[in-house]
């Protein structure tokens, strides 16, 4: 999946439901009493999210990070109670309205049992949202504390931080090229070892993972769920983690020349075992890209549906959208592939753009020119798409404009972000 780029991007309290779920799997001893936010409406919410979560329905891999995000978010009320008692009505309407967004947000994904909304909690919701201007006697009014982040903004930054691990991993991580230069560089060595002499040298090229491991474990533990993403961000943690090892032997093994010493014997027993696990990564990383990818394109089609029809913001938007429906057609080729739908989807892309530089020609002032800009990356990611689909149908192999196809893409992307910083700031509304 090519480069997504990140942009301003959720989440008892029936103390026995909650302590009957941990008793099933430990002795009574193990325990924890957990602390209520003692705000009945939050209670309830944080208990109905656990009771979902302990669903057989919600996968075992992603259930340890929601319920890390339960306790985050427990914890985020009971400190906004703390430092000021006034904002108990606040925290009580937000808990009220997070029950209901998370649970049906936790339903669509995982078809668990999330208790609907309790009545204390639907009274709540029938009110406009209350405000904390609490004074006293005698003194100056009390500053109300800042109440807990939104479920939306906890959400956007969830979404952003996964946003930026899938980026980290798209520069420094691909590991199809990867391994395949490292299938061709150590083939021989790998069957012949010593035979092929002292000028003979084992290569490893795939470096390791720390630092895409540690935002992926940062993003995960974040509060607020994001039912699509988190099932693949769990599964490519979880496969990461089983590679990390691997990759860090190899690497010292080549660096510290003991391959001279043992006769590459280290290096083909852990052949096989290194290739299982990449490929089981890389498909991993596929299908983690692959749901922020598709999460992006339905929550933009949702914005520019609110847009008036021959608004700038729209036409620009719109031409996004169809690249990057293009894109996905892009990323289904291979050699002797149908290039009918692809080809198609540039077309709808063809159209779309014609329309933006229209747009743009029409406006006063004049747009900036990193938008223009980017009406001519996406031209030129047309033709490299057309190119490839040329080169599929003569000669099957279409690695040279799939590359052009690919960089450009992620240079109409970085375009796409200055067009819309400019623009925010020279027309705001």
């Amino acid at each position: 999946m090519p480069s997504v780029s990140a942009n301003g991007g959720s989440k008892c309290y029936c103390f026995i439901a909650v302590c009957l779920v941990v008793v099933m799997g430990m002795p009574a001893a193990a325990v924890t009493p957990i602390t209520p936010v003692s705000v009945e409406s939050c209670d309830a919410f944080l208990a109905a999210y656990a009771q979902c979560v302990a669903s057989p329905s919600v996968p075992d891999a992603v259930r340890p990070n929601i319920r890390q995000g339960i306790n985050t978010l427990r914890e985020s009320f009971r400190e906004a109670l703390a430092r000021n008692e006034a904002s108990r009505p606040i925290v009580a309407y937000q808990c009220a309205q997070a029950h209901e967004s998370v649970r049906q947000s936790m339903v669509d994904a995982f078809k668990c049992e999330f208790p609907a909304l309790p009545p204390a909690s639907q009274v709540l919701l029938q009110s406009p949202p209350p405000t904390a201007t609490t004074t006293s006697t005698g003194r100056a009014p009390v500053r109300p504390a800042p109440s807990p982040p939104s479920l939306e903004a906890q959400e956007v930054a969830k979404v952003n931080a996964y946003t930026e691990a899938q980026n980290h991993l798209v520069r420094s991580h691909p590991l199809a090229r990867q391994l395949a230069e490292y299938r061709r560089d150590n083939e021989r060595v790998l069957k012949l070892g010593t035979k092929l002499g002292a000028n003979a040298w084992y290569h490893f090229g795939i470096v390791d993972f720390d630092g895409v491991i540690d935002e992926l474990e940062k993003a995960t533990a974040l509060p607020s769920g994001v039912p699509e993403v988190d099932p693949p961000a769990a599964w490519l943690l979880a496969s990461l983690r089983e590679l990390n090892p691997t990759l860090k032997a190899l690497t010292r093994y080549q660096t510290t020349r003991e391959f001279k010493e043992d006769g590459y014997k280290f290096a083909r027993e852990q052949h096989p075992i290194l290739v299982i696990r990449v490929e089981a990564a890389a498909k991993a990383m596929d299908a983690y890209g692959t749901a922020l990818f598709e999460r992006e394109l339905v929550r933009d089609e949702r914005r520019a549906a609110a847009m008036p029809q021959d608004a700038p913001a729209r036409r620009l938007l719109a031409t996004s959208l169809a690249l990057r429906r293009a894109v996905q057609r892009f990323e289904a080729l291979g050699p002797r592939a149908d290039v009918a739908p692809f080809l198609a989807a540039l077309g709808e892309v063809g159209n779309a753009n014609r329309q933006l530089g229209a747009t743009f020609d029409g406006m006063s002032p004049k747009a900036n020119s990193s938008c223009t800009g980017y009406a001519d990356t996406v031209a030129s990611v047309i033709g490299h798409g057309r190119d490839m689909a040329r080169d599929i149908r003569a000669k099957g192999d279409p690695s040279q404009p799939a590359r052009l196809f690919n960089d450009t893409y992620n240079r109409s992307v970085r375009d796409l972000e200055s067009c819309q910083r400019y623009e925010i700031r020279a027309r705001p509304s």
